[in-house]
């Protein structure tokens, strides 16, 4: 981007000379306008055919002064479009062009704030299930096919570019807690809705980072103590938990919520026969700050409802249609 800051100076000083030049020429030189711009553009470029030169002193002292600021300024020119080419900059300005139109157009997607090892996984894992996000990290690799921002998610700028105020999460996976601190305090002023989920590498960071307005903080470390100890201590039963839901091919888990006037809704999930109309299995129900596990067949969905289902991904597609339609 200095070079191409370079090329646009270059072209503003070049324009002003021409001007300047072409304007002392009818001033000093008997010419019209056509003729003391070309003077001026041969005089500049130090063409010299040899048909247009200065006939008075004035105008010989004029072209004195303006041909080293003429071959200064091209010179300059020069060696910012060489280093634009060079570099490659000249394809990263129109590639970023059309990365900003792709940013401006996102909606209800999700930001990843870092991408090292936990966040390329993220973006993995977004991309297998259609999830729109875009991804913000101090040093990308030109020409990744992924949308990114190149700069500082603590910066309240950057998360602006990120579309922070239309996201729908935010995930804070920096390996450094403090900047995961910042990043979740700044994302939370400027959206006090979006989901945020927050990587914590120590654990006295978890609790700070629940303060600042974190939804969820995850500590890899933890979860992977966790893990392996389940597969030392049950690992068929982890094996077939990875098998259905990691693959998400057959089956899965998904939230659904109950729409405004779903048929669903203000019925028992015994009268809307979840299994044998959907064959699902809904694990749980999420209202508003409760959870009910395991819910009995009498219980009653309500409007706003969020029910955690677990079965075959066509399925939960259909579900999920179910639970939007108005009677």
């Amino acid at each position: 981007m200095y070079a191409y800051k370079q090329l646009v100076i270059a072209a503003i000083c070049m324009a002003a000379v021409i001007v300047v030049g072409t304007i002392g020429f009818m001033v000093l030189e008997p010419l019209n306008f056509f003729d003391s711009l070309w003077m001026t553009m041969i005089t500049v470029l130090t063409v010299g055919y040899g048909d247009a030169i200065p006939q008075t002193t004035a105008g010989k002292a004029f072209a004195l002064t303006i041909i080293p600021l003429g071959i200064g300024i091209v010179t300059y020119a020069i060696g910012a479009a060489t280093a634009l080419i060079i570099e490659g900059e000249i394809f990263h300005m129109f590639g970023r062009r059309r990365m900003e139109k792709k940013i401006t157009a996102l909606e209800k997607h999700v930001i990843i704030c870092g991408y090292g090892r936990v966040g390329a996984q993220i973006t993995e894992e977004l991309q297998s299930k259609g999830i729109p996000f875009i991804v913000i990290d101090k040093k990308m690799e030109f020409g990744s096919e992924l949308v990114y921002i190149e700069g500082d998610a603590t910066e309240d700028e950057v998360l602006h570019k990120a579309g922070i105020t239309k996201a729908a999460g935010l995930v804070a996976a920096l390996p450094n807690d403090a900047e995961n601190v910042f990043i979740t305090l700044t994302a939370r002023g400027l959206n006090h809705d979006v989901q945020i989920v927050a990587r914590a590498e120590r654990i006295e960071s978890e609790e700070k980072l629940r303060r600042a307005g974190a939804n969820k903080v995850i500590n890899p470390s933890s979860i992977a103590g966790r893990r392996m100890a389940m597969d030392i201590m049950k690992p068929l039963s982890v094996n077939y938990v990875d098998t259905i839901l990691t693959t998400g091919e057959m089956f899965g888990i998904e939230e659904v919520r109950i729409g405004v006037n779903s048929p669903l809704a203000r019925n028992t999930l015994r009268a809307n026969a979840m299994r044998g109309r959907f064959d699902v299995t809904v694990l749980a129900i999420l209202r508003g700050e409760s959870v009910i596990h395991n819910p009995a067949d009498d219980e009653i969905l309500q409007e706003h409802d969020m029910i955690i289902v677990f079965g075959p991904s066509e399925r939960l597609k259909s579900l999920e249609a179910a639970c939007q339609n108005k009677r």
